[in-house]
């Protein structure tokens, strides 16, 4: 081993301790400027902290509401998949008159005066426009209607004024259809279900789809619902009530149920059976409300002033309340029908009991018998268009 001579070794040291020497230096300089700077930074006086407070305007909570539940979508029955007709005013001529047979022809316009024409084979009604004030409603309306008075060769026929000349009564049926149109139609048949009105039920059981398809033609969109009254302690119900609905399933399938029974005595419960008429049926906003009272005994006394009061409340919001008597001392027509013979007419009043006149009235309605209609079915379509407009309906009446 070769040993370094001592020459080189001591210069490695004095580079060594001249190392040493110049990081001393620099350590204790570097030293004193972290000191200075450390010494003037805690002479620094910082400015104050101040606390801020911040306050937040409490917004108040809004209520969410929930969405209302969509609403049930209409659906009509077979009868009501149709376009709405545009028959406003029903042909009068539904059978030709016979061959040969001359015509003595009358638009009865409001005092028009009379027209002659010449006899000729009546054919389906012409159509005519009648636009009633202006009104934008397309009528489809006979020529001529034709009504027999009198059988054999020259048989005088008369005509209903909706001809070529329209009077004052058909512009304002058409009008007033018009506006049912618009406005919408709803019907409540308030019917007494005791034993004596079997033979009502019986006959509304079986054209109830006449009675709604003939109003229907009119007013499309009509609506019907049904009440049907006994008396206190009577079997099976006081009250039962089919709510207004465009179906006439849910009509028939109400009227299947619906028996009549019980009764026996002068008077039954008018008052529950126009209460739910009135107030648990349902009205449309906006129809016309019409309550059609059916029966054959009047209400209790000490009930007529309170429904005198219900009706008349009911009438001055927009609705109409009208009545029919079906008695037997309301109609010796019916009863002449159903025994074969003559009645002696003095025995029987011939008019709707006083009770249904004073409902009639208060209801701004019509009071009715089956003397001025024989047919239950015809008279009930009478009162929902209205008695100023009987004429007017005949037409469309013959042909049910």
């Amino acid at each position: 081993m070769k040993l370094c001579p001592p020459r080189r070794w001591g210069l490695w040291l004095a580079l060594l301790v001249a190392s040493l020497f110049v990081h001393v230096i620099l350590s204790s300089r570097v030293a004193d400027e972290l000191y200075e700077l450390a010494r003037n930074a805690a002479h620094v006086k910082q400015p104050p902290v101040h606390e801020m407070t911040v306050e937040v305007e409490k917004q108040p909570l809004q209520r969410v509401l929930e969405p209302p539940p969509p609403q049930e979508a209409i659906e009509f029955e077979k009868e009501l998949e149709m376009k709405p007709p545009e028959i406003l005013i029903a042909p009068q001529a539904v059978k030709p008159p016979p061959p040969d047979v001359p015509l003595t022809l009358k638009a009865d316009a409001g005092g028009a005066g009379a027209m002659a024409a010449p006899a000729a084979p009546a054919q389906q009604a012409q159509p005519r426009l009648v636009d009633p004030n202006g009104i934008a409603a397309a009528a489809r309306v006979p020529a001529v209607g034709a009504l027999s008075e009198a059988a054999g060769a020259g048989t005088a026929v008369r005509g209903v004024g909706i001809g070529n000349a329209l009077g004052d009564s058909s512009n304002q049926f058409a009008a007033y259809l018009q506006g049912l149109r618009d406005g919408g139609l709803d019907v409540v048949f308030v019917v007494d279900a005791t034993g004596s009105m079997d033979w009502v039920i019986s006959e509304v059981k079986a054209r109830i789809t006449d009675i709604v398809a003939t109003v229907r033609s009119l007013v499309p969109t009509a609506r019907f619902g049904l009440v049907a009254y006994r008396d206190t302690d009577e079997p099976g119900f006081l009250t039962k009530t089919q709510r207004l609905t465009y179906s006439t399933k849910k009509l028939r399938g109400f009227l299947h149920e619906l028996l009549a029974e019980g009764g026996g005595d002068m008077y039954e419960d008018i008052l529950e059976g126009l209460k739910q008429g009135i107030d648990e049926t349902g009205w449309q906003a906006g129809a016309r409300r019409i309550v059609i009272l059916v029966g054959d005994a009047g209400p209790h006394r000490d009930d007529m002033s309170t429904i005198v009061k219900k009706v008349e409340r009911f009438a001055a919001s927009g609705g109409i309340v009208s009545t029919l008597d079906v008695s037997d001392e309301a109609n010796p027509s019916m009863v002449e029908n159903r025994v074969g013979r003559k009645v002696n007419r003095a025995l029987y009043r011939s008019e709707p009991m006083y009770e249904f006149r004073l409902i009639a009235d208060a209801g701004n309605g019509d009071a009715a018998t089956l003397e001025q209609e024989s047919s239950l079915t015809k008279r009930l379509i009478i009162l929902i268009i209205g008695d100023q407009f009987a004429r007017q309906m005949q037409a469309l009446l013959d042909i049910l």
